[in-house]
């Protein structure tokens, strides 16, 4: 997949170079299942779409993002009344470590992390990467305001609390997330109704180069990206730094896990397909 080409119904699945996790349910207990997380992103929520959906009222829609950016698992909770607890202390973004307790709810998750090992040639990324990794900034076209994320997981939504607040109502609550993976910006939508849109077409997971227009509701943005720690407006050209990344093009639409079983007094209904899961992964 290259910048610039449309992943509409794509979340990728992280290439081998990057941290595997994999989520235990009941962790400690007899009936410890493990749920493997391929996907760059894996989000918990009650929304069908989720890597783990759950019934709980407790959750929101979409609660919880892990955000796998190739070399680090950073955790952010999506603005939730609730909220989230890792190890037992409120998250909001924080970068996620093997062994760590993510909680919502009533779910308590363990989180195991597998660094790739490295050796001789294979310490090379599976794609080429520029020396310095990039940066980005969203360029509002109607103002032209330009917004630099301050956080590496920057979420935009219309919820006051996101890193990009629009007052849109067309718009939901926390609708995207801007970031890197691999050094590489990307844009992911957090499965709403009316998507996120780069260059008119609506998209899950898109790889940004400069120049990209991205729409959220009636709002659009210049994508401004560059290699230099400081983003200039207008400075460099839009067909700049246009990388060449491979991900798997799987389709990981059937490794889904529907929890809400378990939340009955029949417990792990589910195993058979957690375990399917764990074989594909």
């Amino acid at each position: 997949m290259q910048p610039g080409e449309s992943s509409s119904s794509v979340n990728p699945i992280v290439v081998g170079a990057a941290p595997q996790v994999t989520l235990a349910i009941d962790a400690g207990k007899p009936d410890e299942r493990k749920i493997p997380c391929r996907r760059i992103v894996t989000l918990l929520g009650r929304r069908q779409g989720c890597k783990i959906v759950t019934q709980d009222r407790r959750l929101a829609p979409v609660h919880v993002a892990l955000v796998n950016d190739g070399t680090r698992i950073i955790g952010v909770d999506l603005v939730t009344s609730s909220g989230t607890l890792l190890n037992g202390l409120k998250l909001e973004h924080e970068i996620i470590n093997d062994g760590d307790m993510l909680t919502c709810a009533p779910w308590e998750f363990r989180i195991d992390i597998e660094k790739p090992e490295h050796t001789g040639d294979h310490d090379a990324h599976p794609f080429d990467l520029n020396p310095s990794p990039h940066v980005v900034a969203l360029e509002h076209i109607e103002t032209g305001r330009l917004l630099k994320p301050a956080r590496d997981i920057c979420t935009i939504g219309r919820l006051n609390g996101c890193d990009i607040t629009i007052d849109e109502k067309s718009i939901s609550r926390v609708h995207a997330l801007l970031f890197c993976y691999f050094g590489q910006p990307a844009v992911f939508d957090l499965l709403t109704t009316n998507h996120t849109l780069v260059n008119n077409v609506p998209v899950q997971f898109q790889f940004l180069k400069n120049g990209d227009v991205i729409t959220i509701g009636k709002t659009e943005f210049n994508a401004l990206v560059m290699d230099s720690p400081v983003v200039e407006r207008a400075s460099v050209p839009a067909t700049a730094n246009e990388p060449t990344i491979e991900l798997t093009s799987e389709d990981t639409s059937s490794d889904l896990i529907d929890i809400h079983e378990t939340e009955s007094s029949q417990r792990w209904r589910i195993a058979d397909k957690l375990d399917d899961t764990a074989r594909q992964g």
